[in-house]
């Protein structure tokens, strides 16, 4: 004959309450007992059993409420770190680079295809090839540092509410033409 105990010796040999070791009978995990007693060694085995089962990943254990809460609570904290990284400027979305690249890029082909009408009528009195090279180099690298120096308009909405002066440094690139400053060979040629 088997050997038997009350619950309360099965919960004190698992460490567990004998609320516990009732739920571990109702689902399966230890034998049911017999006139509110429990076989020991079925006990045992069913314990080890179901502990390799969880501790390899087989099986469906039930749900640890705390760990569940644990994980949900890691979750919402995860997401608010995220939005004030976002409202921060640290964070930046996929949908903002895709949309400040688009913008850039459209610029930057505006400004090189502007190029050739705003510089054709500076250069036509130009002679020497090496003075109409070195013209339009100095026009083109004006260009490439004007985008390089370029903001995006939600950027440029940004620094206003954040009282910055980046708008006035924006300001005074804008109002300069592509080409700059008149050539030396211009000025003697009038």
């Amino acid at each position: 004959m088997p050997t038997m105990y009350p619950v309360t010796t099965i919960a004190k040999l698992f460490g567990v309450s004998d609320r516990r070791v009732q739920q571990y009978a109702q689902d399966g995990i230890i034998p049911k007992p017999v006139n509110g007693q429990y076989e020991l060694v079925g006990c045992v085995r069913g314990i080890i059993n179901y502990l390799q089962q969880r501790a390899f990943g087989k099986g469906v254990a039930p749900q640890d409420t705390h760990l569940e809460r644990a994980r949900l609570l890691k979750a919402q904290a995860d997401m608010a770190e995220i939005e004030l990284a976002e409202r921060t400027g640290a964070l930046v979305t996929v949908e903002r680079v895709e949309t400040d690249w688009l913008e850039m890029v459209t610029a930057c082909r505006a400004k090189m295809l502007g190029i050739p009408t705003k510089t054709a009528y500076q250069i036509a009195h130009l002679e020497n090839p090496q003075e109409i090279e070195k013209f339009l180099k100095r026009t083109i690298y004006e260009a490439l540092a004007e985008m390089a120096a370029y903001e995006s308009d939600e950027d440029l909405s940004d620094s206003i509410e954040d009282g910055d002066e980046g708008l006035d440094a924006a300001a005074a690139t804008d109002s300069e033409p592509v080409g700059g400053s008149e050539p030396e060979a211009e000025s003697g040629s009038e």
